[in-house]
């Protein structure tokens, strides 16, 4: 039988750690943050915006050519990416088509010696190692207040030489009424199980309900409040509020800042509390968010988004 150094164990455990207690579920590139700028605000949905709302139920999809990606370290030196295009379909729809990855790293590889109940063993020279990979594509359609979305994610996870490979369903839907804008999520629905080796994992099955309030002015920039709950099965239930401020300056750049503070029904080694910001010239903006993991150490994301000068989606 194959063992693996306990480095690479170590990884693979303090990302679950940093997830939740009970952080048993398949499909962890799903739960991450897949947008830099809501990563900011403790990954809330109303501020993915771009091609990486295809992300959380491809609702906000906009009408109009956009491309989205981040990268960054995630927890134990696992390296994190997102990638993203979307452009419209028809006169009131879009589709778009992106990639999660999840990388723990690799580590020696060793044989274990019976003779020591498998606490020893001799190195093989190989290097093992573990990821993950989603591919997800997903249309939306948008009528005056209202909007839907619809996505199908293909989900491949590897350890070593054990595969295993899963197929989920996300829809979403949200509703603008004089700048409220109330949204609701269920991302990689069902009783979706996905099989490495002998070991069988239910994926991850996340439900959000956001709220995001009209803009208002104050202390010199455009100003939005939003409120999430979201629950994901087996990990625990999210709730959290946060704001979002936009300035621009005289030299035509658009810069904002964001933060959240959270609250979770389970342990977790998270920071209640997360902060970024954005700055955008023209059809381009640079995203940045952090979020701490106390003694695990802080994670931070760096994302680059571009959109056309087309029209908006309703509600952003």
């Amino acid at each position: 039988m194959r063992r693996y150094l306990l480095r690479l164990m170590a990884t693979v455990a303090s990302v679950l750690a940093a997830r939740g207690a009970q952080a048993q579920r398949a499909g962890t590139v799903l739960a991450l943050p897949a947008s830099a700028r809501a990563a900011g605000a403790a990954d809330a949905a109303p501020l993915a915006t771009g091609a990486s709302a295809l992300f959380y139920g491809a609702q906000n999809l906009p009408a109009e050519r956009s491309a989205a990606v981040s990268a960054g370290t995630w927890i134990g030196g696992a390296q994190f990416a997102t990638a993203a295009v979307s452009s419209a379909l028809g006169p009131r729809g879009a589709w778009a088509i992106g990639v999660q990855s999840l990388d723990y790293g690799s580590t020696g590889e060793i044989v274990a010696d019976p003779l020591t109940g498998g606490t020893r063993g001799t190195e093989t020279g190989n290097r093992v190692g573990a990821s993950e990979l989603a591919v997800t594509a997903g249309v939306s359609h948008r009528g005056r207040a209202f909007r839907q979305g619809l996505s199908l994610a293909y989900v491949h996870a590897q350890v070593a030489d054990l595969t295993g490979s899963v197929v989920a369903l996300s829809t979403g839907a949200g509703l603008t009424l004089r700048g409220w804008d109330l949204e609701w999520a269920a991302q990689h629905a069902g009783n979706t199980t996905m099989k490495l080796g002998r070991s069988a994992s239910t994926l991850v099955f996340t439900q959000r309900v956001a709220l995001q309030t009209p803009g208002r002015t104050l202390v010199g920039g455009r100003w939005v409040g939003l409120a999430e709950w979201r629950d994901v099965r087996g990990e625990g239930r999210t709730a959290l509020v946060g704001a979002e401020g936009t300035f621009v300056t005289a030299a035509g750049w658009q810069l904002a800042v964001r933060g959240a503070a959270a609250s979770h029904s389970v342990e977790t080694a998270r920071d209640p509390w997360s902060v970024g910001g954005s700055a955008q010239r023209g059809a381009w903006s640079l995203d940045y968010a952090y979020q701490g993991f106390g003694a695990l150490g802080a994670v931070h994301r760096m994302g680059v988004t571009w959109r056309s000068r087309g029209p908006r989606s309703p509600s952003h």
